[in-house]
């Protein structure tokens, strides 16, 4: 797997963790702050923004960085990174890659990568399977730790998420691998809740790219 695929997935893995069951104590002070974030962002019709992402060995310091910038519209979306660009409509997800001229079409639901959703679901990650508290402010940030159930059969011990007090938005978290070797850090950039979006923005149109070669996985 190459450095960028191993980011994406990374990420993605993130965004669309599967889970089951509730813990049953919770600090009611971090679930106040989550909701809060959770009820801003599902109130948007749309919105955009840049991510930076930067993995860090706790061994040999920072291994690389990529940028990222997503247009989500409910459970719609669109990704674009380093000469590839992901869309999912909900039911396909088009993974278009400039260099190769060649777009890869999948069904939502037979994704290998668990693309049966949509990234927003970072905003309610929260309300499963996650136990959270409150840790304090730091430089006027809201900062939460979330720890998964054991029961998970994810690498991570802890996702840390820093929130803006002022607008309740999601400007930064950070993934702590198992054993504590690497961390993922990513912060959002150039936020936008007024973008104006069609369906088209999350489909990729092969009849305007006839020199794009298509590979139906469907």
């Amino acid at each position: 797997m190459t450095t960028t695929k191993k980011y994406i997935f990374v990420l993605l893995s993130f965004l669309f963790i599967s889970t089951q069951s509730l813990f049953a104590q919770q600090d009611e002070k971090a679930k106040k702050i989550l909701d809060e974030m959770s009820n801003f962002y599902q109130g948007l019709d749309a919105f955009s923004a840049d991510v930076h992402q930067e993995a860090i060995s706790t061994s040999e310091g920072k291994l690389g960085d990529i940028d990222m910038k997503a247009i989500i519209s409910g459970n719609k979306y669109q990704l674009q990174l380093d000469g590839q660009t992901i869309y999912s409509d909900t039911k396909n997800v088009y993974r278009y890659d400039q260099e190769m001229e060649e777009v890869t079409i999948e069904s939502a639901e037979g994704d290998d990568e668990s693309l049966t959703g949509s990234p927003s679901q970072i905003y309610t990650l929260y309300q499963k399977n996650f136990k959270y508290l409150y840790t304090g402010k730091e430089n006027g940030l809201d900062v939460i730790d979330l720890s998964p159930d054991k029961s998970l059969d994810i690498n991570y011990f802890r996702i840390r998420m820093y929130i803006k007090s002022s607008t309740k938005e999601l400007v930064k978290w950070e993934m702590y691998e198992k054993g504590n070797l690497m961390k993922y850090v990513y912060v959002i950039n150039n936020f936008d809740k007024n973008v104006s979006v069609s369906d088209s923005d999350f489909k990729f149109n092969t009849a305007s790219h006839p020199d794009v070669e298509v590979v139906d996985l469907r």
